[in-house]
């Protein structure tokens, strides 16, 4: 195995790391409601498919999607992504994605979301950005009742 080889191989598991590292970003971005953070995580033309909650193209789109969307209907989330699947070709790359979350809507009912993640990169100067992230629910499940109050842990 030449140099080459060696560097090139080092660097895809780089990019996967990122890509990791940007797909954990995007969860913390919308659970503490950092729409402007959340926003950086994608290119300048991205889009945001949410099936039947909407498609959102551009950064304007995905602050719209935040605040028409998520800031009047939820309360809190907790994104836990898992099974990463990342294919890394050059400064292109796709992933694919489960999450589980627990919500809470405004109205203080609770429920969980189970769905998958369907993303492509694109790597710009070094770091990745979202260009495409299509999402769609696998199992939505509610509950009336709410949460109890719990004593929450500070936020960062």
């Amino acid at each position: 195995m030449d140099d080459r080889d060696v560097k090139n191989r080092l660097r895809r598991i780089e990019d996967r790391f990122k890509i990791e590292q940007l797909r954990f970003a995007y969860c913390y971005a919308v659970d503490e409601r950092d729409w402007e953070a959340l926003v950086s995580l994608f290119t300048e033309n991205a889009t945001l498919d949410y099936g039947d909650l909407g498609t959102y193209e551009g950064h304007d789109g995905i602050h719209a999607f935040a605040t028409e969307f998520i800031e009047p209907n939820l309360k809190a989330t907790a994104h836990v992504v898992h099974n990463p699947v990342i294919d890394v070709n050059g400064d292109t790359a796709t992933g694919h994605w489960y999450v589980t979350s627990p919500i809470t809507h405004q109205d203080g009912s609770g429920g969980f979301r189970w769905g998958r993640y369907d993303e492509a990169y694109h790597c710009t100067d070094g770091e990745w950005y979202i260009d495409d992230l299509r999402f769609r629910f696998i199992y939505s499940l509610d509950y009336e009742e709410g949460w109890p109050d719990l004593e929450t842990f500070p936020q960062r």
